[in-house]
C-alpha cells in the first residue's frame, strides 16, 4: 500500500492547499478530523508499535489518510518523543492513549546533567527520522506531512509534573526557564530534522492553557519559547507551523496572533463566529466540530449540520479557514463517523481561497 490521491476529491490536499494560498477556487475546503491514536484503532496496529515499528507507524498513516483523503498527515516526535528522548517515560497501553509515567525531575539539581536532544544522533527521535524518509517520499505531490513536536510547556509538565511545574512558575521561576529552554532547544533540533525532509510543524501545547496558568504566566513562560520556536520553523522549513490549543483561549489571543500560523486550531468551547471576527484577522483558524457530541456521538445529520454550520462561519475569517475538529477524535469512534465528517466537507462545495 503506498499513499494515494482520495478518489472523492479532484484535487490532492497539496494542490488545494495552493488553490487557496493563491486566492483561487478549491474543489473543497481543507479538512483535518484531528485522528490521533484512532489510526491504531483502524488500522489493526497497537499503540506501542504505532510509536516504536516505523514500518507500521508508516502503515497506520497510510491507512487512514487513503480512507478519509483529509488535508495533511502529521507525525511524530511530538511530545512523547521528546520527553522520552530526553529521559522521560511514558505508558503504553494495549488499547487507549499513552500516559506519562512518573516525572522524571524531581530536583533541579538534574538539569546539570541534562543537555538538548540531538535529534539526528537520538536513537528515540530516529525511529521517526525513518518514518519521514518513507512518508515524504510517497506522499510527493499528494498531501504535505507536519512532524508534531508537541508544545514547550507540556513538554515542560511531563518532565517535572504538572502541579509542581504551576507551583515552581511562581517559587522557582529561573529553573523553570533553564528547563523551558533545554526543551526548546530540543523541539528547533527536531525541527532542522523535519526541515530536512521537507516537512512542515505542527504544535500542540495543552497544558499552556491559560485555565491552568492564566494570561501572565503564560506571557512569563510561554510566549517567549512558542514565538522562537514558530519563528525557527518558518525559517528553517519555509512553512507556518500548525498550533492547536486546547481549552478557552480568548485571553491569550493577543499573543497567539503573533505567532508565524498556518492555522491556529482552536477547541470545540470557542464560539467560532468570535474567532473568526478577531483572532481570524491575524491568523489562519481551524475548528472547531466536537469530536465526542457529534462526531463520536453524533447521527449523520447532525455531523453534517455541524460541519456546515462552522465552514459557513469559519469561512469569514479573513485570514483563511480549515474544517477540524475542536480536538483529538476518541480512538474507538465507529470509522464511519468519520467518513461522514469528510463527506459533510466536500457537500460544502467549492472553497475560495
Amino acid at each position: 500500500m503506498k499513499i494515494e490521491k482520495n478518489v472523492k476529491d479532484q484535487m490532492t490536499p497539496i494542490e488545494r492547499k495552493k488553490a487557496i494560498q493563491n486566492g483561487e477556487r478549491a474543489d473543497r475546503v481543507m479538512a483535518m478530523p484531528f485522528t490521533s491514536e484512532f489510526k491504531c484503532y483502524l488500522s489493526g496496529i497497537s499503540v506501542r508499535d504505532f510509536w516504536f515499528d516505523v514500518k507500521k507507524m508508516a502503515q497506520a498513516e497510510r491507512i487512514v489518510f487513503n480512507r478519509y483523503g483529509y488535508d495533511r498527515i502529521v507525525i511524530g516526535p511530538n511530545t512523547r518523543g521528546i520527553v522520552e528522548a530526553l529521559g522521560g517515560k511514558f505508558i503504553y497501553p494495549e488499547n487507549g492513549v499513552p500516559y506519562a509515567d512518573a516525572p522524571m525531575i524531581s530536583d533541579y539539581k538534574k538539569l546539570d546533567e541534562m543537555e538538548p536532544v540531538e535529534a539526528k544522533r537520538d536513537p528515540r527521535i530516529a525511529v521517526f527520522i525513518e518514518e519521514a524518509k518513507i512518508l515524504s517520499e510517497e506522499a510527493q505531490g499528494i498531501v504535505p506531512i507536519e512532524a508534531s513536536i508537541g508544545g514547550p510547556f507540556t513538554i515542560t509538565s511531563s518532565l517535572r509534573g504538572v502541579e509542581k511545574l504551576l507551583r515552581d512558575c511562581r517559587k522557582y521561576g529561573e529553573e523553570v526557564h533553564r528547563l523551558m529552554r533545554i526543551v526548546t532547544d530540543s523541539q528547533k533540533s527536531c525541527i532542522d530534522m523535519a526541515a530536512q525532509y521537507g516537512l512542515g510543524i505542527a504544535m500542540a501545547d495543552p497544558v499552556a492553557n491559560p485555565a491552568l496558568i492564566g494570561p501572565k504566566m503564560y506571557e512569563k513562560f510561554v510566549f517567549p519559547y512558542t514565538k522562537e520556536l514558530t519563528d525557527y520553523a518558518f525559517e528553517k522549513t519555509g512553512h507556518k507551523v500548525s498550533l492547536h490549543m486546547c481549552g478557552d483561549t480568548r485571553s491569550i489571543w493577543k499573543y497567539l496572533g503573533q505567532y508565524q500560523l498556518n492555522e491556529l486550531s482552536l477547541d470545540n468551547i470557542i464560539d467560532i463566529k468570535q474567532a473568526a471576527d478577531e483572532i481570524g484577522s491575524e491568523v489562519p483558524i481551524a475548528g472547531n466540530v466536537d469530536p465526542v457530541s457529534i462526531v463520536m456521538k453524533g447521527t449523520k445529520e447532525e455531523i453534517f449540520a455541524d460541519v456546515k454550520r462552522c465552514v459557513e462561519i469559519g469561512s469569514k475569517a479573513k485570514k483563511g479557514y480549515t474544517l477540524a475538529t475542536g480536538c483529538d477524535i476518541p480512538e474507538t469512534t465507529d470509522p464511519q463517523k468519520i467518513d461522514w465528517f469528510m463527506d459533510a466537507a466536500r457537500a460544502c462545495g467549492e472553497y475560495k481561497g
